[in-house]
């Protein structure tokens, strides 16, 4: 008879188990959940912003400029993994205004040299009218 009783009192506990084993491991999952993707963009951008600190920004020589009603376009030299993210464009409001073109990752792919075209807008230029800093070469020897 004392089997009979503790057996079916182990048998009224176990389904009370299997449901806070459940639920623990519920808190488990969403804990683990909420502290990787609160860490995960932190991560990242420090990543990010580690690989863009060791290089150093270059003023990068230009091999041609067009200038339009809407855009700049500039030719650079690339050896295949240059990019427009790569680029930007710093601008100098003195009179008259003054733009120079930096080069934030440098191209490390192996390719044979060749001007490439980055297209900037205005806006992102930032006027209109404007010189520009950047050293001119316009015969690059490719």
């Amino acid at each position: 008879m004392l089997s009979t009783t503790l057996k079916s009192k182990f048998q009224a506990y176990l389904p009370l188990k299997k449901a806070l084993s459940r639920v623990a491991l519920g808190l488990a999952t969403l804990l683990f959940t909420a502290i990787f993707c609160a860490a995960a963009p932190t991560a990242l951008a420090s990543e990010i912003d580690d690989y863009i600190s060791q290089y150093q920004p270059v003023i990068e020589t230009l091999h041609g400029l067009q200038v339009n009603e809407k855009t700049v376009t500039i030719l650079v030299t690339s050896t295949g993994c240059t990019k427009k993210e790569d680029f930007i464009a710093v601008l100098d409001k003195y009179q008259p205004p003054t733009v120079t073109f930096i080069r934030l990752i440098p191209d490390f792919c192996r390719a044979a040299s060749r001007a490439i075209p980055i297209t900037f807008s205005l806006q992102e230029v930032g006027a209109t009218e404007f010189k520009v800093a950047n050293t001119v070469d316009p015969s690059p020897s490719f």
